[in-house]
């Protein structure tokens, strides 16, 4: 990868513009006068580039044969913000970020919603706007989306959750707040959160977040309380938690609160696979045992498949169980095996390191094939250190289909310090550096930085064939998630009469206007799935409401199927 002095960081604006200023080139002046409009001028062209001149990030991707840096542009979308993380798109394309007041981040006294939009979209957001000015959530670390419902949350705060009005004013309301009830020293509070409308409804919530373990390396056997939205239940540690309440429009309603998962030192990042409803997250490995930033297990990703949840808990062995870091080796052999276990590359015993995940976001669709199917992994890496001082801060690319992993943006570069916050949406992955110098106290308000990593090479198709055995007849099932936000996935058959056929599968809003072609080719019999991001031919999001799935094969069938987008 290319690197560029740490001590003279200029982006390409900024070299331009010095470039233009510094150096004017004129001709013999006949006097002063004319020698100062020349300088003007140059001045105000060198202005007029700063404006529409897109921000170059200081860093490029790569890490594996299938990464081509020259397919991707990555643009500062947005700087000068205080210790961003959490981030939602609007269906408008803009994006929503929490950020903190204050100077201090674990001392911040409330938090902001901003709403950031790139309205030529060339990378860089040109306006900001706060949305909630007085976000009674101090350091807020998450922020999701579903429905018109925002929830936020920090370290150890209440949960909060607010109500997002229409366009164009987007008014912020407070509608509920969940608490829990801290009591002493607690090392992994809940900081993360996810969100979805319950499958097959259209007005019950799920709301799902982590309480970690009280101590670094032993199991939790306190307890702490949770309250609001008429709930009242305990908390166990080590754990992931759902809450499910139900929104008739204007008041919550607290449903039930379910312990879904056990053996869990932090699971600070959550996501949903948008193909099945599965629940993929992080957990933190253990470190400090023998040197303070010396990590003793691997940090893992692990999954609770959608029909499992709410069901038996399930273990994932925190703390006897654990892939050993420097080794690879499967300590005590007990609890739910990981999918990933992140040790350094290539060899666990002196190779390149990533520690401490944060978010983690699948992977955009719109991305290319080998980029598309899997998880995006942000590691903080050392607490407080930034730039080249944190050689452990990739941002991870992990393939679910191979089990491997790469950095995609390596532990070295100079001028990031911990990317915590992801967003995948379309061809975009937005990557949020909570604090590019790497610390949290005074020094590093306003250092935060939102990047947008662009895919620009050819798009990929939206249709993955599931098997090559023959089906007995056309087929084209229901979307799922039904109900959806942001994406969905329909399956389809095509028996051996229809080899060689054209065949179409295209979406429709209910006007009968085309949206976006799936699939406009002839394919071979099989099993189908493709995936649909909520997004246009052109890439842009599309609005709330019901649209349609038409599968035609040559003249022998045609088949519609219904989804409904809310957002």
């Amino acid at each position: 990868m290319k690197h560029v002095n740490e001590d003279a960081i200029l982006s390409t604006t900024e070299r331009t513009l010095c470039c233009m200023i510094v150096r004017p080139r004129f001709n013999s002046p006949k006097n002063a006068k004319d020698q100062h409009m020349r300088f003007s001028l140059y001045a105000a062209v060198a202005a007029l580039t700063l404006a529409v001149m897109p921000a170059a990030a200081q860093f490029s991707v790569g890490g594996d044969a299938r990464v081509n840096p020259e397919d991707f542009a990555v643009t500062v979308f947005a700087d000068d913000l205080n210790y961003p993380v959490g981030m939602v798109e609007l269906p408008d394309g803009s994006l929503l970020v929490a950020v903190s007041t204050g100077g201090s981040f674990f001392s911040s006294p409330s938090g902001q919603i901003l709403r950031l939009v790139d309205a030529d979209d060339d990378g860089v957001a040109e306006s900001r706007t706060v949305l909630l000015e007085r976000l009674r959530i101090g350091g807020p670390s998450a922020l999701r989306m579903a429905g018109d419902l925002l929830f936020v949350s920090g370290q150890g705060t209440p949960i909060a959750i607010l109500r997002l009005g229409p366009a164009p004013d987007y008014e912020v309301t407070e509608v509920g707040r969940l608490y829990i009830g801290y009591s002493g020293s607690w090392l992994h509070p809940q900081s993360a959160l996810q969100a979805r409308l319950a499958p097959d409804s259209a007005d019950i919530y799920e709301l799902y977040f982590p309480l970690g373990s009280k101590v670094n390396f032993a199991k939790t056997t306190a307890t702490l309380r949770l309250s609001g939205l008429g709930l009242s239940s305990s908390l166990a540690g080590d754990a992931i938690h759902r809450v499910r309440f139900r929104d008739d429009g204007e008041t919550l309603t607290g449903i039930d609160h379910t312990q879904i998962a056990t053996g869990l030192r932090s699971a600070s990042g959550l996501a949903f696979d948008p193909r099945n409803g599965d629940l993929y997250f992080e957990d933190n490995g253990i470190d400090g045992l023998t040197e303070a930033i010396e990590a003793h297990s691997a940090d893992e990703i692990n999954v609770i498949p959608l029909d499992q949840i709410g069901g038996d808990i399930e273990d994932f062995g925190f703390p006897d169980n654990y892939i050993a870091y420097r080794t690879g080796e499967f300590v005590g052999g007990q609890g739910v095996p990981s999918l990933f276990a992140f040790t350094p590359l290539p060899d666990p015993a002196n190779g390149s390191e990533s520690e401490g995940p944060n978010e983690i976001t699948f992977a955009p669709p719109g991305f290319p094939p080998g980029l598309n199917h899997g998880l995006f992994v942000g590691f903080h890496g050392q607490f407080s250190k930034g730039g080249l001082a944190n050689e452990e801060n990739p941002l991870v690319y992990a393939d679910s289909q191979t089990g491997e992993y790469f950095h995609f943006i390596g532990n070295d570069e100079p001028a990031i310090g911990h990317l915590d916050g992801l967003l995948a949406t379309g061809n975009k992955l937005y990557a949020a550096d909570i604090s590019s110098q790497g610390g949290f106290g005074s020094s590093a308000q306003n250092s935060g930085v939102i990047y947008l990593i662009r895919y620009t090479g050819d798009p990929p198709t939206a249709v993955v064939e599931l098997a090559v055995e023959t089906p007995a007849g056309y087929e084209l099932g229901e979307a799922y998630p039904n109900p959806f936000n942001p994406s969905t996935t329909i399956r389809f058959s095509i028996p051996a009469a229809g080899h060689g056929l054209p065949a179409t599968l295209q979406v429709y809003d209910a006007t009968g206007q085309l949206v976006s072609t799936l699939l406009d080719a002839t394919v071979s019999p099989g099993s189908y799935r493709a995936d649909w991001d909520g997004t246009d031919a052109a890439g842009h999001a599309v609005a709330s409401g019901s649209y349609f799935f038409r599968l035609r094969v040559g003249d022998q069938f045609m088949e519609t199927r219904r989804g409904a987008l809310l957002k």
